[in-house]
C-alpha cells in the first residue's frame, strides 16, 4: 500500500465515477482503476460495488474512507513542517540616501536601525534628494536620509544636522588666502550652483538668499557631477559653494582647488530624515528608529 494509492481511492470514494477521479487527478482512467484492484487485493476486500455505469462503496469502503482521509491530510501537512520551523526573515527596511551629504548622518541612521532591530537588513540605495522623494512617494523606500525641508503632507520628517558653506575657487584667486568670506565678497562674482532637480525646495531657496545677499551672476548647471565643478572652477573666475563636510566637499578639496569658509549663520542646510507618516500608525523598525534619533538629537541640531 502507498500514499499515491489512497490518493486514488479517495479520489474515486468522492466522485463515484472512474473518469471524473482520473480528470481530477489528472491520470487516466485504466492505471487508476488497475491501482484500486491492487490496492483491493492487498487489503482482501472490496472497496467498490462496480455496476453498469455506476460505482458505489462496499460497506467496507465506507470504513476506510475516513481513515484514508486522515493519513492523507497528515501526508500532506509534512510539507508545511519545514515552513513552520524555519526561522523566520529578518526585518527589512529598505533605506535610502543622497551621496551629496556627509555620510555621519547616514551612519547613524543606519546604527540607531541595527540598535533597534538587531539582525535587521539595510538595503541602501544612493539618489539626489529629488530621487529619493519619488522612490517614497512609489512606496520603494521606507526611509531616507534627505536636505529638509520637503513639502509632502504624507511624509514625516526629522532634522538631525546642520552644515555650513565653503566657497570653492582655483588657487591663485585673490579671495583664496582669506580665512572666511561673506556674501558681499562674492557680489561682483560669478557662482555656480548645482542642477535645481537635485532638491528643488531648497536649491531654489538657496538661489533667492544669495540674490538677496546681492550675489546676482549665478549660473545653474545642468548637473551634480562634482567633477565638472571642479573643472569649471579650476579653469574660469567663478566660484561655487559647497558643504566642506560633505563628499563634495572632500572631492573638490582633493583636487587641489581652495575652500575657503562661508560666514553666513543665516545660509545652512539641514539634513534629516523623512518616511512615510502612515507607518507610524502600524509602529514598526522605522519609527522605533525614528523616536530614538528624536530623543537622541534632543533640542540642538549636530553642526557638520
Amino acid at each position: 500500500m502507498d500514499i499515491q494509492q489512497l490518493r486514488y481511492f479517495v479520489a474515486v470514494a468522492e466522485e463515484l465515477h472512474f473518469g471524473r477521479a482520473a480528470e481530477r487527478l489528472h491520470v487516466t482512467s485504466s492505471p487508476l482503476s488497475r491501482r484500486i484492484r491492487e490496492l483491493e487485493k492487498e487489503l482482501g476486500q472490496e472497496l467498490f460495488d462496480r455496476r453498469y455505469h455506476q460505482i458505489e462503496l462496499t460497506p467496507f469502503g465506507h470504513v476506510f474512507l475516513e481513515p484514508a482521509r486522515d493519513v492523507l491530510a497528515r501526508f500532506d501537512a509534512l510539507a508545511g513542517l519545514a515552513a513552520q520551523a524555519a526561522p523566520a526573515p529578518p526585518a527589512r527596511v529598505r533605506v535610502g540616501a543622497t551621496p551629496l551629504a556627509p555620510t555621519q548622518v547616514l551612519d547613524l541612521v543606519l546604527e540607531t536601525l541595527e540598535k533597534v532591530s538587531p539582525g535587521i537588513e539595510l538595503p541602501v540605495t544612493l539618489e539626489p534628494s529629488a530621487g529619493l522623494l519619488g522612490l517614497m512617494a512609489t512606496h520603494k523606500l521606507d526611509i531616507a536620509v534627505v536636505h529638509l525641508p520637503v513639502d509632502d503632507p504624507d511624509l514625516g520628517s526629522l532634522a538631525l544636522a546642520e552644515y555650513r558653506f565653503a566657497v570653492v575657487m582655483r588657487p591663485g584667486d585673490p579671495l583664496a588666502d582669506r580665512e572666511e568670506l561673506t556674501l558681499g565678497d562674492l557680489a561682483d562674482r560669478q557662482m555656480l550652483l548645482t542642477s535645481p532637480k537635485v532638491h528643488p525646495l531648497v536649491m531654489n531657496r538657496l538661489r533667492d538668499h544669495l540674490r538677496s545677499g546681492g550675489v546676482t551672476r549665478i549660473r545653474e548647471l545642468p548637473h551634480n557631477d562634482v567633477v565638472q565643478i571642479a573643472a569649471h572652477v579650476a579653469h574660469s573666475d567663478a566660484l561655487s559653494l559647497v558643504a566642506s563636510s560633505s563628499l563634495a566637499g572632500r572631492v573638490l578639496g582633493e583636487s587641489g582647488l581652495v575652500l575657503v569658509r562661508l560666514n553666513d549663520p543665516d545660509l545652512h542646510f539641514q539634513l534629516g530624515v523623512v518616511w512615510p507618516a502612515s507607518l507610524e500608525a502600524r509602529g514598526g523598525p522605522v519609527v522605533d528608529a525614528v523616536k530614538a534619533l528624536r530623543e537622541r538629537r534632543g533640542a540642538s541640531l549636530t553642526i557638520l
